[in-house]
């Protein structure tokens, strides 16, 4: 305890004959005969300015709070002397007013008054103790207010922007606020910190805890509110959701997305990060109740908000985006408060009640995509063996649905008994490697049943090369985006991969076979021979006539054919090649002597083998006015 140079309770230092009038007025108020009781008349005191003269602006802080201390050490009375008692009230009531709190000013006597205050109240039962030590705590309350509110505004949210997806449906991600600084938010200084910090202590000391938590959870509730509003908080509801079309539900859901990435990302932990500098190691169990009160204050619509989304009819499956968003941002929150608390519970479970809608809401936008794909029945085929738009939507939708690749896993797995397979046996086998993976086996399924419905779409082209052409366009496309994405090969693995890739080659050798394998029937050894080592040559010029009105009509066709992937047209063209140039080149180089040199030979030799190869380099572009190339001349 600080020493202090203390007098006698009647040294001349108070000037007792000036106080005589309101000592006769406490005398007279601890009588049990006044018309008041004790706590009304210890309060009237108190409050009343005429009953209390100014005390003398020479009177010591020290020499008075040395009086009480005396008091306490040697107390051989029920209450401390009057005059000591009338000096320190009228201390207080000038030190605790709200001009003293806004301004601020030194309170470093109140701080130590009530300390004593709190021991004298064991020691004295008296109302004006209590009354005393009330008058102080209201002064702390409003100055704790003032000092909460007493911050800097933080500037308008930035918005981050996020890379969109570009493809045929919107799957944009929201953007999200981002903070020009840490400290804009909650904008209080390091100094009001402490200032706080010192009247929550002794509020809490002295047993108005409750009151202390009620400033701090009005002044800081409001704070967040303030921050909800500056994102357009008061757009949301509710009520009018199922009211609103798609795209104005899909505004709400990117707003409701943002403010809850704000929540998560920057005010929840700002708002730990403050009350746990305010409350302090001493009374932080204290603080963490009011946490997840301001908590469920501040999400508590926005749950309500989102359960109502959850609810809506079955959504388009380009909705899922939207619902994924949805399903972090509530995994963001609850990873935000990181409260050991009980109070937490409860929250934790309204948060996970609403996941399991909005999961629920993401599995059955991959039931409409699985029966979009089953209801596809287009009767006419893509030109050319084209890649089927279907073939392209549902790749585009898998491939980015993998970007959320872990919160997806999570879904399905919990939503894995109420989700029938439709998985073939060959897709079964593919899934040995990742057959943990609850989204692995849902992906599969989407392409066991894009791949049954490409079969059939196969069927409209009538020439068997074509089909093959198309098949291999859509299997190719598949792969290579697959491939092309470190998210969804993960999830699909090396081995389907493996499988994938053969199944192309598979119909690369099932068109090579069925277009030119039938070509080389015409230019081979056998078919010019008419036995015993002679050669028919009428034989010989009807061989060469069929590979060249063969060939022409293969040219004209498939040059409209249409592979639009470079690598595997490049590797078409010259698979065709390495089967073709060298058999031609090989029946030329040992037929063409038994025609005479000039029209003769051109009428049945009307190309060259670099002829050939040129013409094949220009298949499968898509143009059917390419024309046969003659550039040489035997």
């Amino acid at each position: 305890m600080e020493k202090y140079n203390a007098k006698s309770s009647s040294g001349s230092f108070i000037g007792r004959h000036r106080w005589r009038s309101n000592l006769e007025t406490h005398r007279s108020s601890f009588s049990p005969n006044h018309h008041k009781s004790p706590a009304a008349a210890a309060d009237s005191h108190l409050s009343d300015d005429h009953q209390l003269l100014p005390f003398p602006p020479d009177v010591d802080h020290h020499q008075i709070l040395a009086q009480i201390d005396a008091f306490i050490l040697n107390h051989d009375h029920k209450t401390p002397p009057l005059d000591v008692m009338d000096t320190f009230s009228a201390i207080i009531k000038s030190k605790a007013t709200k001009s003293a709190a806004r301004n601020h000013q030194d309170t470093t006597f109140l701080y130590e008054s009530v300390q004593r205050l709190c021991i004298l109240k064991t020691l004295d039962t008296s109302p004006l103790i209590d009354n005393l030590l009330h008058r102080i705590m209201m002064f702390m309350e409003e100055q704790l207010r003032t000092l909460l509110l007493d911050s800097n505004i933080p500037p308008e949210p930035k918005l981050k922007a996020i890379s969109s997806k570009h493809f045929s449906f919107k799957t944009e991600r929201c953007p999200l606020p981002e903070p020009s600084k840490e400290e804009d938010y909650p904008g209080i200084s390091q100094q009001n910190i402490n200032k706080t910090n010192k009247i929550v202590n002794t509020m809490i000391s002295a047993g108005y805890k409750n009151e202390c938590s009620n400033v701090y959870s009005i002044a800081r509730g409001n704070a967040l509110y303030e921050q909800l509003r500056r994102l357009d908080f008061e757009k949301l509801n509710a009520e009018d959701v199922q009211k609103l079309n798609w795209d104005l539900v899909e505004a709400d859901m990117s707003r409701w997305i943002r403010i809850m990435k704000h929540c998560s990302q920057f005010l929840i932990p700002a708002e730990r990060k403050l009350g746990e500098s305010v409350f302090g190691e001493d009374h932080l169990s204290v603080f963490r109740g009011l946490f997840i009160n301001l908590i469920r204050s501040l999400i508590t619509s926005l749950l309500d908000y989102a359960g109502t989304v959850a609810m809506m009819k079955r959504s388009a499956a380009e909705r899922l985006f939207k619902f994924l968003d949805m399903y972090e941002a509530l995994q963001g929150v609850r990873e935000a408060m990181n409260v050991d608390n009980g109070n937490s519970n409860d929250l934790n479970l309204e948060i996970s009640l609403v996941s399991e809608r909005i999961g629920e809401g993401v599995v059955n936008t991959f039931v409409d995509l699985e029966k979009s794909i089953q209801q596809d029945a287009a009767k006419t085929p893509v030109p050319g063996g084209a890649v089927h738009p279907l073939t392209r939507y549902v790749l585009n939708y898998l491939r980015y649905a993998c970007d959320y690749g872990d919160t997806l896993e999570k879904i399905f797995q919990q939503n894995a008994k109420q989700q029938p397979s439709s998985r073939s046996s060959e897709d079964t086998i593919a899934l040995i490697e990742i057959e943990k993976s609850a989204l692995a086996a849902q992906i599969t399924s989407v392409m066991s049943l894009l791949d049954g419905n490409l079969a059939v779409k196969s069927t409209l082209y009538k020439d068997p090369s074509l089909r093959d052409i198309f098949l291999m366009n859509n299997g190719r496309y598949i792969l290579q985006k697959v491939k092309g994405s470190n998210e969804i090969k993960k999830v699909m693995g090396d081995t389907w991969c493996r499988r994938r890739s053969s199944e192309v080659r598979h119909y690369h050798k099932s068109y090579q076979r069925e277009t030119w394998g039938r070509l080389l029937q015409c230019i081979t050894q056998e078919a010019a021979a008419a036995g015993n080592g002679k050669v028919n040559k009428k034989v010989l010029k009807e061989r060469f006539r069929n590979f060249n009105t063969m060939f022409e009509e293969i040219h004209k066709t498939q040059s409209s054919w249409v592979v639009s992937e470079e690598q595997l047209q490049s590797e078409l063209r010259a698979s065709i090649s390495a089967v073709v140039i060298p058999a031609y080149r090989s029946f030329v180089g040992r037929y063409k002597h038994h025609f005479e040199t000039g029209k003769n030979m051109d009428k049945y030799i009307k190309y060259e083998p670099e002829d050939i190869e040129a013409s094949i380099q220009t298949l499968f572009e898509g143009n059917p006015n390419h024309s046969m190339s003659r550039k040489h001349r035997f």
